[in-house]
């Protein structure tokens, strides 16, 4: 019926499914289907399926699941599964089961991961793969006791407890802040012959930073090296982020620097980090020279992101340097890098906080027109500080901006005064 009264209801579905003929772009567009989209999503899945039952595949209903799971939509998600053999040929083994328990936990609910580990667990075999997705679920709810439960079960299975498992304890408590418990994981790997991986370590650093422990931070990072194991990117980002933030900023440059003679490449996390620092110490010419050298570098993984832009556009807008934020915006174009909504946010704050109100309303006007809508407190924020300046003209076009949209989503218009 659901399918059904898509198919009737006309035009508007059909059209858009014809603009994704592709099937790689069929799936790109099922990633991003909102949560006011669901029938077009089903509908795209059926107009894939009536093309070609190969089309829809496990990777076709994970991004379905995964998209379900994050609305919030956890039974459905789970009915998803449990009609997808029928429906669209698609086999509810083991690596699709741990698809949706992972969708499920990495969406916060551990409760129906748990669920259809119980119903399936009969029918499906579970592998150390779905045991460490439940233990991370539970640790990540602070169950612990759940998780050491599971655990036990895993081993009752015949799988052999691994890094993944542990370091879902260790990660579970760096967020409580226990770093007690944390060392008494750690200590329990060793005796277990398990040794730590790097992403165990980033999390231990990155937590022991975090809470301004730094000589406990760095201790991690020495007995990381005498350990043999090799630090990646991400763990050279939590480390020059660490330093930053403490105040140690020479140290950072220096890490920054010697990456690349450790055998690490330079990932756009990293210089990501290096460039908020930059920003952060008022080094701003460094920052923008940063910028420069991800494009020199030969490395794909160095192009740069909105996250590289946001602290330089920050600090032009808190410096008043309109002119260099005008290159900024015209080279995030160049390098295909879109403005997304907390960007304009930042924009329109930055600015108006700066007393730049009459550009503050032009990258809000823009954002308007673009579908999207700034939260509350920014609107509000520009609405006075126009009316501070006696602005009293472009204050009531902005109000009419707002209300014209709110309207139409069917909220609380923004008053206008």
């Amino acid at each position: 019926m659901r399918r059904s009264c898509i198919r009737e209801s006309g035009s508007a579905s059909s059209e858009k499914i014809q603009q994704w003929m592709e099937p790689s772009l069929r799936l790109f567009h099922l990633g991003k289907i909102t949560n006011r989209n669901f029938d077009l999503m089903w509908a795209l899945v059926d107009e894939m399926k009536s093309e070609s039952s190969e089309l829809v595949t496990l990777d076709t209903m994970s991004k379905v699941m995964r998209r379900l799971a994050k609305s919030g939509k956890y039974s459905e998600a789970v009915d998803a599964f449990l009609e997808m053999e029928r429906k669209y040929d698609v086999g509810t083994d083991t690596n699709a089961m741990n698809s949706l328990m992972d969708a499920l936990v990495k969406e916060n609910s551990i409760e129906h991961a748990h669920e259809v580990f119980l119903k399936l667990f009969d029918t499906v075999k579970p592998d150390s793969r779905t045991f460490n997705i439940l233990i991370h679920g539970f640790c990540k709810a602070r169950r612990f006791d759940d998780a050491r439960t599971m655990m036990d079960l895993m081993k009752v299975s015949g799988f052999g407890l691994d890094v993944v498992t542990y370091t879902s304890f260790v990660e579970g408590y760096c967020r409580e802040g226990d770093f007690r418990k944390v060392n008494e994981i750690l200590e329990e790997m060793q005796e277990k012959g398990v040794k730590p991986n790097v992403v165990t370590y980033t999390i231990v650093m990155h937590s022991l930073g975090k809470a301004r422990q730094v000589a406990e931070a760095l201790g991690v990072y020495e007995k990381m090296k005498d350990d043999g194991c090799v630090p990646d990117a991400k763990f050279y980002s939590s480390l020059i982020h660490i330093l930053s933030k403490t105040g140690r900023f020479k140290d950072a440059v220096e890490i920054f620097e010697d990456m690349t003679k450790q055998g690490v490449s330079r990932d756009v996390l990293v210089y990501n980090t290096m460039i908020s620092s930059a920003v952060h110490h008022s080094r701003d010419e460094m920052a923008l020279r940063l910028l420069k050298r991800m494009e020199e570098e030969e490395e794909e993984l160095c192009s740069p992101n909105v996250e590289t832009y946001a602290p330089l556009l920050k600090m032009c807008c808190q410096k008043k340097k309109i002119k260099l934020l005008g290159v900024l915006l015209h080279h995030m174009v160049r390098n295909d890098v879109s403005i997304d909504v907390a960007t304009y946010i930042l924009l329109i704050r930055g600015l108006c906080m700066s007393g730049k109100v009459e550009v503050a309303c032009l990258f809000f006007e823009e954002a308007m027109r673009k579908g999207m809508v700034p939260r509350d407190s920014t609107c509000k924020m520009l609405v006075e500080e126009l009316e501070k300046k006696g602005m009293g003209e472009a204050k009531l076009k902005i109000q009419s901006l707002v209300q014209s949209k709110v309207m139409t989503k069917s909220q609380s218009p923004l008053p206008v005064a």
